[in-house]
């Protein structure tokens, strides 16, 4: 029971954010006037299904079907299904692979911004839903900000003479604001010296402090200020969280989040420190996390336990979000250079080039998803954390 728990809470998880991901393109299809003919959560053999109630025809609709052209469709409502294998899902939209002439219903009949906006609803949704948890997670949990609240005797952080109330703004020249911006930037430091500026009543300061290893994270040696959620009770020092201070630290984790993907794949490239665990992750290694993360957090009760799968929900909407902005073929960043590409030349790509270029981007997606899963399972089992 102790790995099943936590890998049916993982295919919970995957299935909100995949969720969301779909809803976003059915609503954004809905908004636009397009014809979404399938609604399905899961891959695979469809296990059941329902049609939803028939859509109104718009008066553009109604004048089309009086054509000589015009075959009616055999469903005019929407399949919601649910499929046999947990991951994934699609929003199936009318005209989105092929060619519809004059259909007012069809994705291709749109104009350029409409199905812009059909393509990134997906991703948008991500983002607004991983905004929205965060500030929940803020609220309830509060959030740690690079401020000195207690400096602990005989650290870096003591010798180089920081104070109380010293605002960090910067490591090695960039810029951090958040918690996890400064612990990244102490893992990427690997132990080696670094450039710190803070802020003293108003006046810059820079030092220099090589920081020390506590465990297997590298440290100055200073509690931070903490700004309380609403389930604990507010210490010397420390304040309770707020309105503006909830809204400004959740949309800075969104950016920071949607940021750090690109960071380590630059770090990775100029063969820079990385940090410990840092590395493509598939569904198989994020179960796995979950897992891990699962049997460590339980033992401190339910409730931590659930805003620690909060957490990891928030992050992967942010990372999915992200991940479907890229130029990749078969994703759908892909479709919106297609898009920005016709915009450009003021006529279509021709349907089959594009369907060809989404088909081998598939292809190799599929490919890339399989060695990544047998490199998960290979590492799980390296480090005995296997199911």
């Amino acid at each position: 029971m102790s790995t099943v728990i936590p890998i049916l809470i993982f295919i919970l998880i995957l299935g909100v954010v995949v969720f969301i991901h779909e809803l976003g393109h059915y609503l954004m299809a809905r908004r636009a006037g397009v014809f979404v003919e399938e609604f399905a959560l899961g891959m695979g053999p469809k296990l059941f299904g329902f049609r939803g109630k028939p859509h109104k025809p718009s008066k553009e609709t109604i004048a089309w079907s009086s054509s000589p052209d015009y075959e009616a469709p055999e469903e005019d409502a929407t399949l919601y299904s649910l499929r046999l294998f947990p991951i994934g899902g699609f929003c199936k939209m009318r005209g989105a692979d092929e060619s519809i002439p004059g259909d007012p219903t069809a994705l291709n009949n749109k104009t350029i911004p409409q199905r812009m906006w059909v393509m990134a609803g997906g991703s948008l949704f991500n983002f607004i839903m991983a905004f929205l948890l965060f500030c929940v997670l803020v609220l309830l949990d509060g959030y740690s900000v690079p401020q000195v609240h207690t400096i602990r005797q005989d650290t870096p952080a003591y010798h180089a003479g920081l104070m109380a109330g010293d605002r960090i703004t910067h490591l090695n020249g960039r810029r951090v604001s958040l918690f996890e911006d400064f612990i990244t930037q102490m893992e990427f430091s690997g132990g080696q010296p670094m450039d710190v500026r803070f802020v003293r009543d108003g006046v810059r300061h820079e030092v220099n402090i090589t920081p020390m290893r506590a465990g297997d994270n590298f440290q100055l040696g200073f509690i931070m200020v903490r700004h309380v959620g609403f389930l604990d009770s507010v210490s010397e020092g420390h304040q309770r969280v707020g309105l503006w201070g909830t809204v400004s630290t959740s949309a800075e984790m969104i950016v920071f989040n949607m940021r750090m993907p690109f960071i380590l794949l630059a770090r990775f490239i100029a063969g820079d420190t990385m940090p410990d665990g840092a590395g493509v992750m598939g569904p198989i290694g994020m179960a796995g996390e979950v897992t891990v993360i699962y049997q460590q957090v339980i033992s401190r009760g339910i409730l931590p336990t659930f805003l620690t799968m909060l957490f990891f929900t928030a992050l992967l909407n942010a990372a999915l979000g992200v991940m479907n902005l890229l130029p990749i073929p078969a994703l759908d960043g892909s479709r919106l250079v297609f898009l920005g590409i016709e915009g450009i030349r003021r006529k279509p790509v021709s349907p089959e080039r594009e369907s060809l270029v989404h088909m081998v981007g598939f292809v190799l997606l599929m490919i890339l998803a399989v060695f990544i899963a047998y490199r998960d399972i290979v590492r799980l089992i390296g480090s005995g954390n296997g199911y």
